[in-house]
């Protein structure tokens, strides 16, 4: 059967009108006369809710930043021939960002406390970006244009926007998004989650009270991604994998509080658990943490308010094996630069620097105890590589820190293999049976182990050892 020419032309023009309607549309011109306003709205001397044209303007200029991702030369094609952009003006897609930071940075010149009018700016703009990268993600099909419109948003995220959790986690939770979207979307909650009041940096600078429920859902939508199990294919793909995560673990690692609850107390999420969890490898993640993704959860579990039903013992004392096995990863770094006349993978100095100042933040906020005494242990030992980077001497600190770890076991490691990391939680065990330990450096290999000698006899395997003798019992 086959449709008359007359339906057969109306039919392809809705075809047409839908393909039409799935682009991007055109930047905004001429958006430089709205630049002024903005600038003054963030600068606190306008307020947005005093005129509607306000958002109106906030709107015109977020579509501009967004819609000009999609535009060439930006998307990755070239630039036509009627382009009328002077010779010498950059087009590059960092300046794009460079113009959303100015234009959004409500802490820009000053070092004052941001004022109501500056907070809600904030907020209103980042809202008019979320508005306006939706649209690109909605239409665009291309990579680079949905990577870089996700980049727009986790770059106004390091101001209070608030309305910018939403699309963000809608990101991260997104199956059909790709892990390059995702890494700017972690980066995006972590600019979030680290910011905090000037004359209170224990609290978040959005949501007020520690049982906000935004909260629990961005540490929720980061835990699943991040304990996650996945099968690479090879090295690269494992790689790339531990790279896009660990931005993940760096915002998991942001939370200011260990346990986040409602005013009635229950429970909502966990932040302390979740870094722990990292910290000792947990199995239920594929490819296992890396030494740098440790550090970085260790970092942050210091950092994080300690909650009361949080046994201290248990958490001092995953603290002091990820302290010597990052020590013990410091000198494989030195020793595989100097050999590959390379530098370390990793800057031992700024995150020994970042670390021992968490430190210090977790030895102030405990009580006299295992977590000031590991606290004052690890910051002996991380000084050294805080100073000397990689190739400091840190024998001395890792005896201090195994020879405390070994004379103050958990009480519960006495009983069991492992111990509870909360009071009123029994399955928030560490360590996980079989945990195995994460890789050092991921160049670094374990050398095949022979099965059987130089005359070809096989070799007992060591896990199982010889069979014993059995003996007739006696009469």
């Amino acid at each position: 059967m086959t449709l008359p020419s007359r339906s057969l032309a109306v039919a392809l023009s809705l075809v047409l009108a839908a393909a039409a309607a799935a682009e991007v549309p055109k930047p905004p011109e001429n958006v430089g006369r709205y630049r002024q306003a903005v600038n003054q709205m963030r600068a606190g001397n306008i307020r947005v809710k005093d005129d509607p044209k306000n958002r109106d303007t906030l709107k015109i200029v977020a579509q501009y930043l967004a819609y000009t991702i999609c535009t060439p030369p930006y998307n990755g094609e070239p630039t036509p021939a009627s382009d009328k952009t002077p010779i010498g003006v950059s087009r590059t897609m960092s300046e794009i960002m460079a113009d959303a930071v100015s234009l959004s940075d409500i802490r820009s010149g000053t070092t004052a406390e941001p004022g109501q009018e500056q907070l809600e700016f904030a907020d209103e703009f980042g809202k008019a970006i979320a508005e306006a990268v939706k649209v690109v993600l909605d239409n665009s099909q291309k990579p680079i244009e949905r990577i870089n419109a996700v980049r727009l948003m986790s770059v106004i995220a390091r101001v209070p926007a608030v309305s910018l959790i939403d699309p963000l986690v809608a990101v991260v939770k997104n199956p059909k998004a790709s892990d390059a979207e995702k890494l700017y979307a972690f980066q995006g909650l972590k600019n979030l989650l680290e910011q905090s009041p000037m004359n209170d940096p224990s609290r978040h600078v959005f949501g007020g009270v520690a049982g906000n429920p935004k909260l629990a859902e961005i540490g929720n939508a980061l835990s699943e991604y991040v304990f996650q199990k996945r099968a690479p294919k090879d090295d690269k793909e494992r790689a790339v994998i531990e790279f896009v995560r660990r931005d993940a673990v760096a915002a998991l690692a942001r939370f200011k509080d260990g346990v986040i609850r409602r005013p009635n107390r229950d429970l909502l999420f966990r932040p302390a658990w979740a870094v722990a969890r990292i910290m000792e490898g947990d199995p239920a993640a594929n490819p296992p943490f890396t030494i740098q993704e440790q550090m970085e959860a260790a970092t942050g579990l210091a950092g994080m308010k300690i909650d009361p039903d949080m046994n201290p013992d248990v958490a001092a004392y995953s603290m002091a094996k990820v302290l010597v096995n990052a020590a013990r990863a410091a000198n494989l770094d030195n020793e595989r630069a100097a050999s590959t006349s390379t530098l370390p993978v990793v800057q031992w100095k700024l995150v020994a620097a970042r670390w021992s100042y968490a430190l210090s933040v977790w030895r102030a906020n405990a009580k006299p105890g295992p977590i000031r005494e590991v606290a004052n242990a690890g910051i002996g030992l991380l000084t050294v590589l805080e100073k000397e980077g990689a190739a400091g001497r840190t024998s001395a600190g890792v005896q201090d820190v195994t020879t405390w770890a070994t004379n103050n076991p958990p009480k519960a490691l006495a009983e069991a293999r492992s111990a509870a990391l909360f009071k009123d939680d029994p399955q928030s065990l560490l360590p996980f049976p079989m945990a195995a330990p994460a890789p050092a450096d991921p160049k670094l290999t374990t050398p095949n182990v022979p099965k059987a000698d130089a005359k070809g006899i096989p070799l007992t395997d060591p896990k199982k050892g010889p069979e014993p003798k059995k003996t007739p019992p006696k009469k």
